[in-house]
């Protein structure tokens, strides 16, 4: 069975929809999947189920599928099945009329509740076990992460704790400064060389961000830092995570996390 999956969104939002896809890929065990969205963050999925591609929306044929629909000689595959979750119907009714015998279209954002319920609502399966891949703490570093999509999200006190934590490591993505501090860095990573390095490590501590997510999920001690955003729906899922939560990051002191250590 050939599966197409449209999914265009950040890299925490993916995290949170990867329950979803992988109980999709145990309710369809003879699947193959190709994905559609942002290449980068889409290809953390390789890690869990049976990928045959990944295309960018951005790409031909994929982009003309906001105007229109397809002919079957357009697609590389003759797919079986797509699910797209976009809030937009636009993509699924255009894969419709391109031939795809069975296309599930859902809203990709919760009315209540935790989003990855709500994305395992769209399809009505169970939630799988949360993974397990985390190598453990034998010789692994402290790494945090003081970026975020957004800067309202970021805790602004990452410098005092680094100057506490001097073996801790900085794992900065490719806008981020580093914060002045003589702690050793991580750059320059592509986001699957991130998550390698968040399975291996002793700790992650990171703001609301998407890095947040995949250490989390893929089973790193995480502590997240979360202030207005609300964890309820949004936070990350993991087996080993802490949220320390407070209306205001600002509210969140360098003591407050060490008691978390």
């Amino acid at each position: 069975m050939r599966v197409l999956v449209v999914r265009v969104c950040a890299i925490g939002d993916f995290v949170l929809h990867l329950p979803a896809l992988r109980a999709l890929s145990l309710a369809l065990p003879n699947a193959r999947f190709t994905l559609v969205g942002y290449p980068g963050t889409l290809a953390l999925a390789r890690t869990f189920l049976p990928i045959d591609a990944i295309y960018s929306i951005e790409t031909q044929p994929w982009a003309s599928l906001f105007n229109g629909p397809l002919s079957n000689a357009r697609f590389e595959t003759r797919f079986d099945a797509a699910w797209v979750w976009m809030k937009d119907s636009v993509i699924a009714d255009n894969l419709r009329r391109s031939g795809i015998p069975e296309v599930f279209h859902g809203d990709p954002f919760p009315s209540t509740g935790h989003a990855a319920d709500h994305l395992l609502r769209t399809l009505n399966l169970p939630a799988p076990d949360l993974p397990n891949l985390w190598e453990g703490p034998a010789g692994g570093r402290v790494i945090l992460h003081p970026g975020s999509g957004s800067p309202s999200k970021v805790w602004p006190r990452f410098d005092e704790l680094a100057r506490i934590l001097p073996e801790a490591v900085i794992l900065l993505g490719p806008c981020e400064t580093p914060l002045g501090t003589s702690n050793p860095s991580l750059r320059n990573l592509s986001l699957v060389d991130v998550a390698d390095e968040l399975r291996r490590c002793r700790l992650f501590i990171g703001s609301d961000s998407g890095i947040t997510h995949v250490a989390a999920y893929w089973g790193a001690p995480t502590i997240a830092l979360f202030g207005p955003t609300d964890p309820a729906v949004w936070g990350p899922l993991g087996r080993r995570v802490k949220v320390l939560k407070r209306p205001s990051l600002d509210d969140i002191s360098v003591d407050d996390v060490k008691k978390l250590l």
